[in-house]
């Protein structure tokens, strides 16, 4: 909460409640959001030139006129204030580097110091995370919040990426699977936003799984249709006792597509695997 707590003929003094306005405590490993919290609560006040300096003390003029009077104590008791809320909004560790601090741009200036030097190693890890990045179990939606995590951080750390390297980023830890569609969002000429790129791929996310459920439910159909009819060869009743013998219940009759792409991947392994797909060949043959 900020209030109003008195004025001038100058300005209203403004106080800044930070236990409502910023949400964590400055600490060693949050310097980049808690500034980003308090530069935003000091623009939006149009107090940032007190941090900044740009709005300087004014000497009490000769004549002690009431005037420069009021302004030289207005911009003193306004300066206490926001030198306050930095103080509060610290923890207790970091409290001790600032009792030397006088006004809210020593204290601004010693913080920014004192943290900036580390933006360098952080910003070289956050790269270094986009670029070994990969999808891997992970669905789209999850790889695509990770990766625009990582890329927020940078921004507050003063090192924004653009869209095209973001996508870049994401496109080579896709994985093979979206090959398809990755080729011509690279050819593309012009450059696409985060969100319509993660609309295209959640989109394409969805056909790939349509794709392998339909597979799956065309195979067991096939499968279980030629085990009804009797129309199974030798080699072909081998081929399905060997798949049993893995799995009792690779085949049946109510099986699902989800269940029948697992006891599939668990019948088709080596040194069986090529028999099995060929038996599988046959199958289909002699259902068309």
């Amino acid at each position: 909460m900020v209030a109003i707590t008195g004025s001038s003929s100058y300005n209203p003094i403004i106080t800044i409640n930070t236990t409502t306005t910023i949400n964590e405590k400055l600490t060693p490993a949050t310097f980049p959001q808690w500034r980003a919290q308090f530069e935003a609560l000091l623009i939006g006040y149009d107090l940032i030139d007190f941090v900044t300096s740009k709005h300087q003390c004014l000497a009490i003029d000769g004549t002690k006129s009431a005037t420069s009077k009021a302004v030289n104590f207005y911009w003193i008791r306004q300066d206490k204030l926001i030198l306050h809320a930095i103080l509060v909004s610290i923890s207790t560790t970091i409290t001790s580097f600032l009792t030397s601090c006088k006004t809210s741009h020593e204290a601004w200036a010693a913080l920014t110091c004192l943290y900036k030097g580390k933006y360098r190693t952080r910003t070289m890890q956050l790269k270094e995370d986009l670029t070994l990045s990969t999808r891997s179990s992970r669905s789209v939606i999850e790889f695509l919040q990770a990766m625009k995590i990582i890329a927020y951080e940078l921004a507050i750390i003063d090192h924004p990426i653009s869209d095209d390297d973001l996508i870049l980023y994401i496109l080579n830890g896709l994985g093979p699977e979206f090959r398809d569609i990755a080729a011509p969002i690279r050819a593309k000429e012009t450059s696409l936003k985060f969100e319509e790129i993660h609309d295209l791929l959640v989109g394409h996310e969805n056909y790939i799984r349509r794709m392998e459920n339909q597979l799956a439910s065309n195979l067991i159909t096939t499968v279980n249709y030629s085990h009804w009819k009797g129309g199974i060869s030798s080699n072909d009743r081998s081929f399905s006792n060997m798949g049993h013998r893995h799995n009792k219940q690779a085949i049946h009759p109510k099986a699902t597509p989800s269940s029948i792409q697992m006891n599939l991947q668990q019948i088709v392994q080596p040194p069986h695997k090529e028999k099995i797909k060929n038996g599988l060949l046959t199958l289909l043959h002699r259902t068309r």
